[in-house]
C-alpha cells in the first residue's frame, strides 16, 4: 500500500517538473518603466528608464490616433523620441514594447491628448491722460481678451508703476507705460502695447510774471484799449455766413455788458431778450484783441463760467496776428477753451494749424470735470512756448502738444525761418448751434457766458506784448 502512494507521488511531481519547464522558456522581458508623455500643440516627446540591454535588443514605440500610426524601433541604448507633425487636439495613445530575440516582448500604452490650439489674445489699453508732477496717481486701464495684464515703464526715471495698477509721475518729461500679458492655458500671450503720455511742472510752480490783465471791473462794453466788437453773422467776411461753421448767432455789441465783476456775453432770441436784437433769431456777442494787444507765448489764464443749454458753444481762444496775410489755417489757432452745452461735464481744447502739405489739420483732447461746468467758474490755462503748448483746467492738464507732434519742421506757433517769433490775439464768443454747439435746445430762449477776468503772464523768460 505505501509503496503505491509512493509511486503516485512520484508521478505526479514527473508531470509537474514536465510542464514547468515550458513556463520558464516563455517568460517575457522586463515591463518597460518610467514611461512619461509629454504633448505640445503638433508634437509630443515620449521618455522611459533605460532597459537592461542583456535581456532587451530593441524598443519599439507607436503613436496611434484612428487608422493613424506612427512606428519606431529604436536600439536599446535609446530612452526616448519625439513625434512631431501630430494633429492638434487630439487624443494619441503611444505604446512602448521591450522587445527580445528569445523572450516574449512586453508593453505599457498610455493615452494623452496633444495641445489645443491657443486663442488669439490682444489688449485694448486706453490711453493715459497728461499729467502733472503733484497730480493724484493715475489708474491704468487695460482689457485682454484673456489672461492677466501687467505693467511696466520704460522710462523710470519720469514715472513709476505703483501696485501694480497705476501711475505715479516723477520728472518733467514723456512717460511710457507698456501693457504685458503672458495669455494663459487657452489664450496665447500677447504682443506688447505701449502708449506714452506728458508729466509736465505744475502752472503753479512757475516763474510767473503778470504782463497785462483785464478784471472786467467796469460797466457796460469791454475797455476799447483792449478789445474791439465783433458783429455780423459772418456774411461778407473771409469766414463766410455762420462764420464757416454753420453758427446760427449774429453778432451784436448789446450781447456785451461787464456786471458784477465779470464781462458776461448774453446769447438770445427776441422772446429772451425783446431789445437786444439783430438780423438772425440768436444774437450773441464777440469780442477780440485784434489790432489792440498781440501776445506772444507765456502763459493765459481766464476764470470762466460755462452757458447752460445744448447748443451753446463758447470758446476762449487764439488765432495768429497776421490772419490777414497768412489766411487760416496757415495763421495758427489756439483753442484754449471749447464748450458745448450738450455735454456739460466736458470741456475742449484744439490746436489748428496747416499741414506739410498745406492742409488743414489739427489736435484736441478733452476732460471730463467731476460736475456740470456751468454750476460754477473754472480757471483755464495756456502755456505756450516755442516748441510746446500745454492746455489746463484748474490745473489739470488737458492737453499737451509738441511741435514734433506735428510732424512740422516750423508751425505757427514758433519762429518761422527768419527767426521772427509769431504773435496771436485773443478772442471771446458766445456762438450758437454749428457744427460743434450742435442742435440747439428746443425752447432755449437764453443763454449766459461769464468771464471772471483774463490774464497773461511771461514764464521762465518767455512772453511779450505787442500792439
Amino acid at each position: 500500500m505505501l509503496k503505491n502512494k509512493l509511486a503516485v507521488a512520484f508521478a505526479i511531481a514527473s508531470f509537474l517538473a514536465i510542464g514547468l519547464a515550458p513556463l520558464a522558456n516563455a517568460s517575457s522581458v522586463p515591463t518597460p518603466g518610467g514611461v512619461k508623455v509629454t504633448t505640445s500643440l503638433h508634437s509630443a516627446t515620449v521618455t522611459w528608464y533605460k532597459v537592461n540591454k542583456t535581456k532587451v535588443s530593441s524598443i519599439s514605440v507607436i503613436a496611434t490616433a484612428g487608422s493613424s500610426k506612427i512606428n519606431k524601433t529604436f536600439a536599446n541604448t535609446v530612452s526616448s523620441y519625439k513625434f512631431t507633425g501630430l494633429l492638434a487636439n487630439t487624443y494619441y495613445t503611444f505604446k512602448v514594447t521591450n522587445l527580445s530575440k528569445k523572450l516574449t516582448s512586453s508593453a505599457v500604452s498610455i493615452r494623452v491628448k496633444t495641445k489645443k490650439p491657443l486663442e488669439y489674445n490682444s489688449i485694448f489699453f486706453g490711453q493715459p491722460l497728461d499729467m502733472m508732477i503733484g497730480d493724484p496717481d493715475q489708474d491704468l486701464f487695460a482689457l485682454p481678451n484673456g489672461g492677466e495684464v501687467t505693467f511696466r515703464t520704460s522710462t523710470p526715471t519720469v514715472c513709476e508703476i505703483l501696485n501694480g495698477t497705476t501711475v505715479h509721475a516723477k520728472a518733467i518729461g514723456d512717460c511710457t507705460v507698456i501693457a504685458s500679458d503672458p495669455g494663459d492655458s487657452t489664450y496665447a500671450a500677447t504682443a506688447d502695447e505701449a502708449r506714452t503720455f506728458t508729466v509736465a511742472a505744475p502752472i503753479s510752480a512757475l516763474t510767473k510774471t503778470l504782463l497785462w490783465s483785464d478784471e472786467f471791473n467796469g460797466t457796460g462794453a469791454p475797455a476799447t484799449a483792449n478789445w474791439g466788437i465783433t458783429t455780423g453773422d459772418g456774411c461778407g467776411t473771409a469766414a463766410g455766413c455762420g462764420w464757416g461753421n454753420g453758427e446760427s448767432e449774429s453778432y451784436a455789441a448789446c450781447a456785451l455788458n461787464q456786471t458784477d465783476g465779470s464781462m458776461v456775453i448774453t446769447a438770445s432770441t427776441p422772446t429772451g431778450d425783446s431789445v437786444c436784437k439783430s438780423n438772425k433769431t440768436w444774437t450773441s456777442g464777440k469780442f477780440t484783441s485784434y489790432g489792440k494787444v498781440n501776445f506772444t507765448y507765456g502763459y493765459f489764464e481766464a476764470k470762466l463760467k460755462m452757458p447752460a443749454g445744448g447748443g451753446t458753444w463758447p470758446a476762449f481762444w487764439t488765432l495768429g496776428s497776421n490772419i490777414a496775410s497768412n489766411p487760416w489755417p496757415n495763421c495758427g489757432e489756439i483753442d484754449i477753451m471749447e464748450y458745448k452745452g450738450g455735454a456739460p461735464n466736458r470741456t475742449t481744447s484744439a490746436l489748428h494749424y496747416a499741414n506739410s502739405s498745406g492742409n488743414h489739420e489739427y489736435k484736441s483732447g478733452a476732460y471730463e470735470n467731476p460736475t456740470e461746468l456751468p454750476n460754477d467758474y473754472h480757471t483755464y490755462g495756456l502755456l505756450w512756448l516755442p516748441n510746446q503748448i500745454t492746455y489746463t483746467i484748474d490745473s489739470h492738464i488737458v492737453l499737451v502738444v509738441t511741435k514734433a507732434d506735428t510732424g512740422l519742421t516750423r508751425w505757427p506757433f514758433g519762429p518761422n525761418a527768419q527767426n521772427v517769433d509769431p504773435k496771436m490775439y485773443l478772442i471771446f464768443n458766445l456762438a450758437m448751434g454749428g457744427n460743434y454747439g450742435g442742435q440747439i435746445e428746443p425752447g432755449l430762449n437764453k443763454a449766459q457766458f461769464s468771464i471772471d477776468y483774463v490774464r497773461y503772464y511771461s514764464v521762465d523768460g518767455y512772453g511779450k506784448l505787442s500792439n
